[in-house]
């Protein structure tokens, strides 16, 4: 199995994003230094008729600025802290390669605007299958697309939906695909726990989801992923040339 992740394209999209950020900051603090010298120095005198249209123009140059100075920061953080690879994704897929035979390609880290993020999605002559997974331990409790987590004895409605995350996930690809007209291409979606019991114990009552523990994602998925091949090996290298790039 390809076990892979779009870090190249992922770190030039970190870069592009930081040079956008460094000349939107660049306009505002122009904008901003304009409407500071409007204020410095009037170039209308109070009395003038058009003295209220120069006031508004010299506020709004502040504003302007200062939004985007402000903007441009929230750029920056965002371009630096961008995630190029996702650890828990990358060991998940290295257990999967020593079961599964290189017709398989495990794409992790997907980050883009068609699709948002996605831990990772196995593409094979079955289809897709959308992954979201997870190191967190505990006791929990799934019934349809409901979590709860046992704390100190007691069951807890958990503000982590992982269900909803990776049907999220789904539904944002098969809008991807079927904007080039890959639509016959079938999408599964799972919930992944990397932790094995005793660390995580889960209870399941009728799941809107597969969730399964990593150990065992190709036997529990034997019936509906792995049940059968769908997809010819010229269209699966077309989806994964459209999710990794």
């Amino acid at each position: 199995m390809q076990n892979v992740a779009p870090t190249r394209s992922l770190t030039r999209r970190s870069r592009d994003l930081q040079l956008a950020a460094a000349l939107i900051f660049l306009l505002g603090a122009a904008l901003a230094v304009a409407g500071i010298a409007m204020h410095v120095i009037n170039l209308v005198v109070p009395f003038n008729r058009g003295f209220e249209f120069y006031d508004l123009t010299r506020k709004a140059l502040l504003l302007i600025g200062a939004v985007l100075s402000l903007a441009s920061l929230l750029m920056a953080l965002r371009a630096v802290t961008w995630r190029t690879d996702n650890a828990t994704a990358f060991e998940l897929g290295e257990q999967l390669a020593a079961q599964l035979d290189q017709r398989y390609i495990f794409i992790r880290n997907i980050s883009k605007g068609a699709t948002g993020y996605v831990d990772a999605v196995l593409v094979s002559h079955h289809g897709l299958l959308a992954l979201r997974i997870t190191r967190r331990k505990g006791e929990f409790f799934n019934e349809g697309g409901q979590w709860l987590r046992r704390r100190r004895g007691k069951w807890r409605p958990m503000r982590w939906n992982p269900t909803r995350e990776a049907a999220a996930s789904a539904v944002k690809l098969k809008a991807h695909l079927r904007d080039y007209e890959l639509t016959q291409a079938p999408l599964y979606a799972a919930v992944v726990f990397m932790r094995d019991p005793p660390d995580v114990r889960l209870k399941l009552r009728q799941p809107a989801l597969p969730v399964i523990h990593a150990g065992q994602l190709i036997a529990d998925l034997s019936d509906t992923y792995f049940a059968e091949a769908r997809l010819s090996a010229s269209t699966v290298q077309e989806i994964v040339n459209l999710l990794y790039h």
